[in-house]
């Protein structure tokens, strides 16, 4: 059977609206249910938006004992959490209590283990985040890096330098162990050559009121920082005996004698071309206290090797012999003196001013 179809009716104004809406209207509805089924479903989430979480990095207990750890950028990542409003709840809870953390442990591979400094930038990123049912966490990626350097740490016998506030006057200072064993960074300690102490007070008031050196002994601690790193000393502390010089004033002597010192049967007698020549005045550095005693002038005519003959000599020096303590504080003095024969011919006495030869 054949049936014949009519010829097509063209569309009247009336038609198309119709058409049209059997065809939105399904969609529409599906478009509703669509934001219906997402606004109720948001109504079960909760978001906690880019939250600093703090990252706890350790060193391998293997390791532990023989690196320093240093991070180089701050210990913490930005981290967004979606869920449930219960779970974000106690999530912050955690958060704010500071009992939710990232923990990583880095080691430094063996082939490294010999060097000084070993560095390395920690990535860290969803599998790092543990002990989240139910939530959803996504970290930021500009703070998911946080670069680490690891120092190796070493042991080293070092020399033990004392530092003090005494200068010059502290004549002589014994250490006590005089080497420590230094535990700190390879890098620091295989370019030191010494470990000082703490800079040490040195007491000068005392010694200021005695006249002669003071002996003095203390306990110094030895410095925790050594180029700019913490190091640990063992003994942390020397014994420092030390001998501090009393203050030193200058003082003038006036009318200090001077005498001659001849060899026996020394041929010539020496006599000052003036009378006031054989009286001069000498500064002194000394102690702050009474001028000293037993300060002794004399010109050395017993220098081995030297001759000597008739006639004038205007530029002797005068040898100055000084207590302990002192010291000449001025060029040594001169002196003219004239050398004549002994009377009679014969050898002129030996000076009975006794010295030890000066160097």
């Amino acid at each position: 059977m054949t049936t014949k179809l009519g010829p097509l009716r063209p569309l009247k104004p009336g038609d198309l609206p119709t058409r049209w809406q059997r065809v939105s209207t399904p969609l529409i509805a599906f478009g509703l249910a669509v934001v219906l089924w997402l606004y109720m479903r948001s109504r079960d989430l909760e978001v906690l938006d880019n939250y600093p979480v703090p990252v706890e990095i350790t060193v391998a207990a293997a390791q532990a004992d023989w690196y320093e750890l240093e991070l180089g950028g701050a210990s913490e990542v930005r981290v967004s959490f979606i869920g449930p409003p219960s779970r974000i709840r106690d999530l912050r809870t955690r958060l704010q209590s500071g009992q939710f953390r990232i923990s990583r442990i880095i080691s430094v591979p063996e082939e490294r283990q010999a060097d000084a400094r070993y560095v390395e930038v920690i990535r860290l990123d969803q599998q790092d985040l543990e002990g989240l049912p139910g939530v959803q966490a996504v970290i930021a990626e500009k703070t998911n890096r946080i670069p680490v350097t690891l120092r190796r740490i070493i042991e080293k016998q070092m020399p033990v330098q004392f530092q003090h506030t005494g200068g010059e006057r502290v004549e002589r200072a014994v250490v006590e162990p005089s080497t420590v064993l230094v535990r700190g960074p390879k890098e620091v300690l295989d370019r030191e050559e010494v470990v000082p102490t703490q800079l040490y007070q040195v007491p000068l008031r005392a010694a200021d009121e005695q006249s002669r050196p003071v002996e003095h002994t203390a306990s110094v601690p030895l410095v925790s920082e050594l180029g700019g790193r913490p190091i640990r000393a063992l003994p942390e502390r020397v014994q420092v005996r030390l001998v501090v010089r009393p203050k030193r004033r200058l003082i003038e002597l006036p009318n200090i004698p001077v005498h001659f010192l001849t060899p026996a049967g020394f041929p010539f007698r020496p006599q000052f071309t003036s009378p006031r020549a054989g009286v001069i005045t000498l500064r002194v550095l000394g102690p702050a206290a009474d001028p000293p005693a037993g300060i002794k002038a004399y010109v050395d005519f017993t220098t081995p090797g030297r001759t000597f003959a008739r006639g004038l000599y205007p530029e002797e020096t005068i040898q100055i012999l000084l207590p302990p303590g002192y010291e000449l504080a001025q060029e040594s003095p001169r002196i003219s003196i004239e050398l004549v024969p002994s009377e009679g011919g014969t050898s002129a006495p030996a000076s009975p001013l006794t010295v030890p030869r000066l160097p």
